[in-house]
């Protein structure tokens, strides 16, 4: 809606003038949506974009051929969104390149950095604003100032429940400081085992439809997936949880905690599954320096970062030293889930935010407008004297006397706190040096001030 904003000195010497801030929408909105949650990242943005007014371009993933064709029939069938409103380009690479080709008003992609920079090139030739959600190594810190046996619950559901790992937002590494590292590894173990116990995957179900079904362990979106993930895991890093029972040919990678370092293979790419990477550290300056040599340095901020610490000075050293997009403290993943909170990376993890009024903050141009209802000309006004020429030594001298105005009120505005207080304080000791006054003031009552009014009237 629109919103009023004040209009300062000089430009509101022609009063009546207001200033206001009108929302308009960008026009054409192309929205390239990914697997890992094809639902959410669909409906979301296009929310938000519909809510300011845009029409859309869909491009649902490829990789999820159901979704999207349910997605497909819903959003384009003309019983809930006028078709005019919404269309949907469904296919791969090629569809994508083609439609990146053609000029619209405001581009949205979630995904990988690869192609998010391929997005921002293409919507730098025809000056388009982008939305680039684009993930990144999320860490998670753990002091010896947590509570290690809810950090331990909270990461292990976070990590796995959180669509098997598969979430921009997921925990992706855990840097621990050493003297609590083994108490907090054989927490997480609990965890783990409580949450997904092992006879849940290690010998799965066969449902109706078909699926074999491992427990509450989700599977990756496919093979080829299943496979990068459980590479991550080589000689690099050492397993200390998990591990034995991936099924790969039917997208299943088993919940697994390794033993990593900077120089360990799955330390250098976003892991994207239901695998843990932990580093130990010897202290919190060690996992903020970790974090900032090996990535921040390079400009590679995580899109999450979560932070385990009972201590207020912790939490606030590790915020200020290390960017990210967004920061949970002792809980993980539910910051993405408020809409109230801006959902947006930073640096190589993404630009721009959307979720909720963020969303419909940025699929809308605020247009500001100025409204002037003087239409006077004649040069008694001395709005118009002071505006047009021509100018001399008196109107300069009048122009400077009127522009100290607002820094006479604002000096009054620091002093009104302390007015309110003294104006009470000096009534007080005024009654108190004068308790004849309290008697008449206490002998006072409301016929006796409505007679004094009409004795005055008379």
């Amino acid at each position: 809606e629109t919103k009023r904003v004040p209009t300062p000195f000089p430009v509101n010497l022609n009063i009546p003038i207001h200033s206001e801030l009108v929302p308009n929408p960008r026009g054409v909105a192309l929205i390239i949506v990914p697997w890992n949650l094809p639902i959410q990242l669909t409906l979301n943005p296009l929310i938000d974009a519909l809510a300011a007014g845009n029409v859309c371009i869909l491009k649902p993933s490829e990789k999820c051929d159901n979704t999207t064709s349910l997605l497909t029939d819903l959003l384009t069938g003309g019983k809930y969104l006028d078709p005019r409103a919404v269309q949907v380009v469904n296919g791969g690479a090629e569809q994508a390149t083609e439609l990146l080709k053609h000029r619209v008003d405001v581009i949205s992609y979630t995904g990988g950095g690869e192609v998010g920079r391929i997005v921002a090139q293409a919507a730098a030739k025809h000056l388009t604003p982008v939305l680039l959600e684009l993930g990144g190594k999320n860490p998670t810190i753990v002091t010896k100032n947590a509570h290690i046996p809810s950090a331990a619950l909270r990461i292990a559901w976070g990590k796995i429940t959180g669509n098997a790992g598969q979430l921009c937002v997921s925990p992706d590494y855990i840097l621990v400081e050493e003297s609590v590292k083994q108490q907090f590894t054989n927490e997480l173990f609990k965890a783990l085992d409580k949450l997904y116990p092992l006879s849940t995957y290690s010998m799965p179900s066969l449902e109706e439809s078909g699926q074999t079904m491992y427990g509450d362990v989700g599977k990756m979106i496919s093979v080829e997936y299943a496979q990068r993930v459980t590479d991550l895991i080589d000689s690099t890093c050492q397993i200390i949880y998990g591990g034995k029972t991936h099924k790969v040919d039917d997208r299943f990678v088993a919940p697994t905690v390794v033993e990593a370092n900077a120089d360990s293979n799955i330390m250098k790419s976003e892991i994207f599954g239901p695998v843990l990477a932990v580093v130990t550290v010897p202290n919190v300056q060690g996992a903020i320096d970790f974090v900032n040599t090996h990535y921040s340095s390079k400009g590679e901020h995580p899109l999450a970062m979560y932070i385990f610490s009972k201590s207020k000075e912790e939490q606030n050293q590790i915020m200020t030293s290390i960017p990210s997009g967004m920061c949970a403290i002792n809980d993980v993943l539910k910051q993405s889930a408020n809409y109230h909170l801006p959902f947006g990376g930073i640096g190589a993890s993404g630009m721009n935010t959307y979720y909720g009024k963020f969303g419909f903050d940025f699929y809308s141009h605020y247009r500001g407008t100025l409204v002037e209802n003087n239409f006077s000309t004649q040069k008694f006004d001395p709005t118009v004297w002071l505006t047009f020429p021509p100018y001399d030594g008196m109107k300069l001298f009048a122009y400077r006397c009127i522009s100290k105005f607002p820094l006479i009120l604002d000096n009054i505005k620091k002093v009104l706190p302390f007015v309110k207080v003294a104006i009470p304080f000096c009534a007080a000791m005024y009654l108190a040096n004068h308790p004849a006054m309290v008697d008449m003031i206490l002998d006072l009552n409301i016929k006796k001030i409505l007679k004094w009014i009409s004795l005055a009237w008379r």
